[in-house]
């Protein structure tokens, strides 16, 4: 399978096709770095990518909050899903926190396509400032919000892409537990439908 047989399911998704041109960029990119820098999986073969991460990022792009200026992408890894909403939102900042030296370095890279993307290494311990968060397959939901303690008690917002409801309900009881506030926020799990795979994915949201 190669990318052009999906590009008419990632409009239907909601993508804009004049930002079409730098997601192949993107995802050819990500394709070639990731064997050398294992970004998702060295066992990992191109409708893998396409379908479970590409098209996964995609999902939940109709829920996306409007009005945004500064979005924050906490495990940023190859770019996903923060490298395709910065793509998908150009006018918007996107900061995307990556420990990892050598994948930083592949973000940076990713520049070229979306140059409304800044890189950082860690999340800083006075986290703040930022409009929205978002993750995939990120930590738990309540390591998240230990690590952005002070953005999470000033009214934060989270856009957490996840999989298993039954893992999701288990992660919520938990930060339930260590944040007493958390009962103080509006929190929805959105199904999201994958039109290819059969797997569970949710949206967490968190307001």
């Amino acid at each position: 399978m190669d990318l052009e047989q999906r590009i008419s399911l990632i409009l239907k998704l909601g993508f804009d096709e004049k930002s079409l041109p730098a997601l192949r960029s993107y995802i050819d990119l990500l394709w070639k770095s990731n064997e050398e820098l294992n970004l998702i999986s060295r066992k990992m073969n191109f409708s893998d990518l396409i379908d479970n991460h590409v098209i996964d990022s995609l999902l939940p792009l109709p829920q996306f909050p409007s009005e945004l200026r500064k979005v924050a992408d906490f495990g940023s890894g190859g770019g996903l899903p923060g490298v395709i909403f910065a793509l998908q939102f150009p006018r918007v900042e996107f900061h995307l926190f990556e420990k990892s030296p050598k994948k930083q370095d592949f973000l940076k890279k990713c520049q070229e396509m979306a140059p409304n993307i800044q890189i950082h290494s860690e999340i800083p311990a006075n986290f703040s400032g930022y409009d929205l968060v978002t993750a995939r397959a990120f930590k738990p939901i309540d390591v998240t919000l230990e690590l952005s303690r002070k953005y999470f008690n000033s009214g934060g917002k989270y856009f957490l892409l996840k999989g298993r409801r039954e893992k999701i309900e288990e992660e919520i009881q938990l930060a339930q537990k260590k944040f007493k506030s958390l009962e103080n926020h509006q929190l929805k799990i959105v199904p999201l439908l994958s039109p290819i795979l059969d797997v569970q994915r949710h949206l967490v949201l968190i307001n």
